[in-house]
C-alpha cells in the first residue's frame, strides 16, 4: 500500500480508536456489576442457566448460589447476556434449586471505587497505546515493523476491554461480536512486528512464523466470528466440545510466538539492535504476562479470586515500555513530532491571543457605531488570520527548530551546501572522499561508505570505515536489485543484503543504477528522518551526475589527447 494512504487510513482509525477509548473513559457510570455469572445449563439455549459463581450480599444476588439453575423471566438480550446492562436494573428469575422451585429477583450495581479505579487504568494504558501509535504512524509510515506496531497498538488499545455498554442496543451487540475477532487480528500484528523488528530473517523460525502468522490469523478469527454470530442469530450458546475450547486458547499460540520471534531477535543481533529487540520484546512479554495468568487461573483451573482481575494490570508496561524504547534508543526519532506539536501549540495559541485582542479592542470602537460595523470587523480579522495562516505556521516552525534543534538544523544546511558544491569539484576521488566525510558528520552515522559499479560489481570506492562494509558486492545483491526497482532509498536489514548498513541511497545516471550511498546505525540510536532521508537522497543523486560529468571530461580530454597525437603523427609522415 502506498505510505501516504497507509498513513492517512492509519491516523483515521487510530483517531476513531482514539475517540471510543476517551468516551468510554468518561463514561465511567456504564461500569456496572452483575453479580451473578452463568453458563447454559443446558449446553445449547439460554433458557436454562447454571449459577457459576455470585458476589455481593444477598439483595443484590437475589440469594442466588452456585449450582442453581434459573431462567429468565424477561427478555434475556445480548446486551444483558453480556453484562452490559445499566446500574439499576432489576432481572427476575424462575429458580431450581434441586427438588425447590421459586423465584428470586438480584440487581446490576455500579462498580466499587476501587473497581472503577482499576478500569480507569486499563482506560489509560488504552490511551497510551493508541497515542503512540499516531505518533509512529505519523513518523514512520514506511517502515514495515512501524506498521505492524501501529496496527498493533489501535487494535489492542480498542479491544483491551469489552467495554461500548454507552453503546445503542444493536451497536452494543455488533462490537461484543466483531471484538475477539478485532483483537485475534491485533494479536497478529503484535507478531508479524515480533517477527521483523529490528530486522527480518529470511530463513529459520521467525521466516516460518511470520508466513504462517496471516494464514492462522484468518482462520482463528473466521471461527470466533463463526461462533460469535451463530450465538446471536439463534439466541443461544455454541458448544462444540473440544473444538471449541481449541478455539478458546487458540490467541495463547500468537503470544507464544511472540515470545519465541523477541528470544531469536535478541539472540541474533547485536549492539543497538539487540538493546532495541530487548526492551521492546520485554515490554510486550511483561505486559501480556499477567494477563496470561489470569486466563491460565480463571479458565484453566476454574479458580476465580477477587484479585485475579489485577493481574492484568502488567499490561501497563506495554506503553511504559515501548516509549522508553522509543525516547531511549529511538526506535523512533521523536525530533519531528516534538518541533511540529511546539509549533502547532504555538500557532494556536497566537491565533487566539491575537484575534481575541483585536476583536475585543476594535470590538469596543465599532460597537457604538453599530453592530454590523463590529461584524464586519470580526469577520475581517478572520479573514486576516486565516490568509496569514501559512506564514506564521513558516516563522514559528522556523523559530522552533532555530531554538531547539539548531544543532539539527546545521547539519541540514551543510548537506544542502555540500549538495551544491559537489559539482564543482575536479578530482572525483577527493569528491568521493569528501561525500563519506560530510555525510558521516552531518548525519552522524556510524559509517558510512560510496560503492561505484564497475565490470558488473559493485564495488566500495570510498568509506569511512572499510573494514565494516564488504569490498564489492554482486550487482544482484538484493539491496542493488531493490534499488534499480524502486529508484528509492531502501532499508537494508529489511531488503537481506550482504551489506551491514541501515539505509541506501540509489545513484542514478540516464535511468542507469551507478551506484549507492549507504550508512549504517545513527551513533545516537536515532532514526533517519524523512527531510534527512530527501537531502541525502539529493546528494547521492548530484554526487553521481558529478561523477559522471568528470567521468565525461576525462574521456573528452584523453580523446583530445589522442587525436592530438594522431594529428602530429600524421603531419610528421
Amino acid at each position: 500500500m502506498p505510505t501516504g494512504l497507509w498513513r492517512f487510513l492509519a491516523l483515521t482509525g487510530a483517531l476513531i480508536a482514539l475517540v471510543f477509548v476517551a468516551v468510554e473513559t468518561a463514561e465511567f457510570r456504564t461500569y456496572t456489576d452483575d453479580h451473578i455469572a452463568t453458563e447454559s445449563a443446558d449446553g445449547h439455549s439460554y433458557a436454562h442457566l447454571r449459577v457459576v459463581r455470585v458476589s455481593g450480599n444477598d439483595e443484590q444476588t437475589g440469594g442466588l448460589r452456585p449450582g442453581d439453575v434459573i431462567a429468565p423471566l424477561f427478555d434475556y438480550t445480548p446486551r444483558m447476556r453480556h453484562g452490559g446492562s445499566p446500574a439499576g436494573t432489576v432481572y427476575r428469575w424462575a429458580v431450581e434449586r434441586g427438588a425447590v422451585h421459586f423465584t428470586a429477583t438480584s440487581m446490576v450495581t455500579a462498580l466499587e471505587p476501587q473497581e472503577i479505579a482499576l478500569f480507569e487504568i486499563f482506560n489509560v494504558v488504552r490511551l497510551a497505546m493508541i497515542l503512540m501509535a499516531i505518533v509512529v504512524a505519523a513518523r514512520r509510515p514506511e517502515v514495515p515493523a512501524a506498521r505492524a506496531l501501529v496496527t498493533f497498538l489501535v487494535t489492542m488499545g480498542l479491544t483491551l476491554l469489552t467495554g461500548g455498554a454507552w453503546l445503542p442496543d444493536p451497536v452494543f451487540a455488533l462490537w461484543y461480536t466483531v471484538r475477539a475477532p478485532i483483537q485475534i487480528y491485533s494479536l497478529s500484528q503484535g507478531l508479524a512486528y515480533a517477527c521483523i523488528f529490528p530486522f527480518a530473517s529470511a530463513h529459520g523460525v521467525r521466516a516460518w512464523l511470520r508466513r504462517i502468522n496471516p494464514w492462522y490469523a484468518l482462520a482463528t478469527a473466521g471461527c470466533v466470528l463463526g461462533l460469535q454470530i451463530y450465538g446471536l442469530i439463534a439466541n443461544r450458546p455454541v458448544n462444540l466440545g473440544a473444538f471449541e475450547q481449541i478455539v478458546d486458547w487458540s490467541p495463547l499460540v500468537f503470544l507464544l510466538g511472540i515470545v519465541a520471534a523477541f528470544w531469536i531477535a535478541v539472540a541474533g543481533s547485536s549492539g543497538r539492535d539487540r538493546q532495541r529487540a530487548y526492551w521492546a520484546a520485554g515490554s510486550i512479554c511483561a505486559g501480556f504476562a499477567g494477563p496470561i495468568a489470569a486466563t491460565v487461573t480463571v479458565f484453566g483451573f476454574n479458580y476465580s479470586p477477587p484479585w485475579v482481575n489485577y493481574l492484568s494490570v502488567t499490561l501497563v508496561a506495554i506503553p511504559l515500555g515501548l516509549a522508553y524504547t522509543i525516547l531511549r534508543h529511538r526506535t523512533v526519532d521523536i525530533g519531528f513530532v516534538i518541533s511540529r506539536a511546539l509549533v502547532l501549540t504555538v500557532l494556536s495559541a497566537t491565533i487566539v491571543l491575537v484575534f481575541g485582542l483585536l476583536e475585543r479592542a476594535l470590538g469596543k470602537i465599532f460597537i457604538d457605531a453599530s453592530h454590523i460595523a463590529s461584524r464586519s470587523v470580526e469577520i475581517a480579522l478572520a479573514l486576516g488570520l486565516g490568509f496569514s495562516l501559512r506564514s506564521l505556521h513558516a516563522r514559528i516552525e522556523t523559530s522552533i527548530d532555530r531554538i531547539f534543534f539548531r544543532r539539527r538544523q546545521r547539519a541540514l544546511a551543510a548537506l544542502k551546501a555540500f549538495a551544491s558544491d559537489v559539482y564543482f569539484i575536479t578530482d572525483p576521488d577527493l569528491a568521493l572522499e569528501r561525500t563519506v566525510d560530510v555525510v558521516y558528520r552531518c548525519a552522524e552515522a556510524e559509517n558510512a561508505a560510496l560503492y561505484l559499479i564497475a565490470d558488473g560489481v559493485y564495488g566500495c570506492a570510498a568509506a569511512i570505515d572499510a573494514a565494516g562494509v564488504p569490498a564489492e558486492v554482486s550487482e544482484n545483491d538484493p539491496l542493488f536489485v531493490r534499488l534499480r526497482a524502486t529508484r528509492a532509498p531502501e532499508m537494508v536489514r529489511e531488503v537481506a543484503s550482504t551489506v551491514n548498513a541501515e539505509i541506501a541511497f540509489p545513484m542514478f545516471v540516464r535511468a542507469t543504477l551507478v551506484g549507492a550511498l549507504v550508512l549504517g546505525p545513527k551513533r545516537y540510536g536515532e532514526a533517519y528522518d524523512p527531510e534527512e532521508n530527501a537531502l541525502l537522497a539529493d546528494l547521492a543523486g548530484r554526487v553521481g551526475l558529478a561523477l559522471d560529468a568528470l567521468q565525461t571530461a576525462a574521456l573528452r580530454r584523453e580523446l583530445e589527447a589522442l587525436l592530438a597525437a594522431t594529428g602530429g603523427a600524421a603531419s610528421a609522415l
